[in-house]
């Protein structure tokens, strides 16, 4: 018989960084000490991220998710409620990521917060590329370039949002710097089953029960980038949506009948290679050494030398904490600046294993 299960886990992703591998490979196998919910993405959106300013989860809803998390407990396994959402959304710069933690702080305040970050440039070319699969028409430039940034009429896309340090910080200050694990995305990439085991270890149950292979071989390559590149103004023309509201048709099928081309893509790699390196041309120049400070902290809260994983950080490089100790702001100025090739062959690398057009 299992001994009792432990306090819920809540995965907040960020977006882009393997969140859907983790809950089916992980998160929903309870053999492991883990269980989700029933159609949870669908339970999570509506309760923690559709609701008014002002609004808080039902009472009802409240004790729901309290009484899974004790039936999970009793089971001898651990309540995970995960989605990428939970962190913001970059479109709209993280805007509601702070109303979010505080819902799940009042639904769950005895959580465990688990937090996966990935090198920025990565993050935003992924990011991008799922912008244009979410049905965004706008170029890369215009994404990125507020109109009207005075105004502030609606949330728009904000730099700021990939400086990961403050969301995280904000946890920590709400459950306990004890309590929030954060994850760089490349390590899954280089040693998954290690990092499974640090997340079984974290939720205190027994790491050795994790398989070496629990993720199985690198699967959701990504789309073509001729093929999302083709995308962008055929979703301005009939692909209706939230991303793209201008669009004069409404076609819901749209996305369905678009990926269904992707053979005749086969054979287009060729463009690839000048679209992918024309991107990351844009996103190096907006984003500079932006994040090297904020990811200076970074570094400290995840123990994992993060220089080796391309992020960018001050130098001389910040000290390290030894691996365990889990933790925290404001983004340095944009500049250009000769990058090593680290981030960018990390990228590449990225895009290739997890698909940057598929939500992840």
């Amino acid at each position: 018989m299992k001994e009792p299960g432990t306090r819920p886990l809540v995965h907040i992703g960020f977006h882009k960084t393997a969140s859907t591998l983790l809950q089916n490979a992980l998160f929903s196998r309870r053999e492991l000490g883990f269980e989700r919910l029933e159609n949870d993405r669908y339970h999570i959106q509506l309760d923690f991220v559709k609701q008014g300013a002002f609004d808080d989860l039902s009472p009802h809803r409240i004790e729901s998710y309290r009484r899974r998390s004790r039936e999970a407990q009793a089971r001898g396994n651990t309540l995970v409620v995960s989605h990428e959402r939970l962190s913001g959304y970059p479109a709209s710069g993280g805007y509601d990521a702070k109303l979010i933690a505080d819902r799940i702080k009042n639904c769950l305040p005895n959580a465990r917060i688990l937090v996966f970050v990935r090198e920025q440039r990565s993050m935003i070319f992924s990011y991008y590329l799922q912008y244009i699969s979410d049905g965004g028409s706008l170029s890369f430039r215009r994404l990125t370039t507020p109109l009207q940034w005075t105004l502030s009429r609606k949330p728009d896309f904000d730099f700021r949002s990939f400086a990961y340090v403050q969301c995280i910080e904000y946890y920590r200050q709400l459950f306990g710097p004890e309590n929030v694990l954060v994850l760089p995305y490349e390590a899954l990439r280089n040693d998954a089953s290690r990092v499974a085991r640090e997340i079984s270890q974290f939720c205190e149950h027994d790491a050795s029960l994790i398989p070496h292979d629990i993720f199985g071989a690198p699967a959701n390559e990504g789309m073509p980038i001729l093929m999302q590149a083709l995308r962008r103004p055929l979703n301005a023309l009939f692909n209706r949506n939230q991303l793209s509201p201008q669009a004069p048709v409404v076609f819901p099928p749209f996305d369905r009948y678009y990926r269904k081309l992707r053979p005749i893509f086969a054979f287009t790699a060729m463009f690839d290679k000048p679209l992918r390196r024309r991107l990351m041309r844009q996103i190096e120049q907006s984003v500079g050494e932006r994040y090297a400070e904020s990811n200076q902290q970074l570094q400290r809260m995840t123990g994992y030398d993060l220089r080796r994983f391309g992020y960018s950080l001050p130098s001389p490089a910040a000290p390290m904490l030894e691996p365990g100790i889990r933790g925290a702001t404001a983004a340095g100025v944009p500049r250009k600046t000769k990058r090593s090739r680290a981030a960018l062959h990390a990228h590449g690398q990225a895009h290739n294993h997890t698909g940057g057009s598929r939500t992840a």
